[in-house]
C-alpha cells in the first residue's frame, strides 16, 4: 500500500511540475513589458481616459489637479466605529 501511495504522489509530482514548466512561458511577462512597467511614465504623456456620458474625455494632469484641490473628506472615529464591519476579511 504504501508503495502505491508513493508512486501515485511521484507520478502527480512529476504531473504537476510538467504542467508548471510547460505553461510557464505563456504566463510570464515579456522582459520589454516589465520595464516599461517599472519606469514612470510623465502625467503630460498619458493618454486621456474616457469616464463616460456624464464627464467626457479627461486629462490625467486635470484628473490630478482636481483630486488636489478636492481631497476626499476624512472620516471621523464616530463614523468609522458605525462603519459595517466583515466578517472572514470580506
Amino acid at each position: 500500500m504504501k508503495k502505491e501511495v508513493l508512486a501515485f504522489w511521484a507520478v502527480s509530482l512529476g504531473i504537476a511540475l510538467g504542467l508548471c514548466a510547460t505553461l510557464y512561458p505563456y504566463a510570464a511577462v515579456p522582459a520589454a513589458t516589465l520595464s516599461r512597467a517599472r519606469t514612470p511614465l510623465p502625467v503630460e504623456a498619458m493618454a486621456d481616459l474616457d469616464l463616460g456620458e456624464a464627464y467626457g474625455t479627461v486629462s490625467v494632469s486635470d484628473l490630478v489637479d482636481y483630486y488636489l484641490a478636492n481631497p476626499p473628506a476624512s472620516r471621523s472615529a464616530a463614523a468609522q466605529d458605525e462603519a459595517p464591519h466583515g466578517f472572514g476579511g470580506c
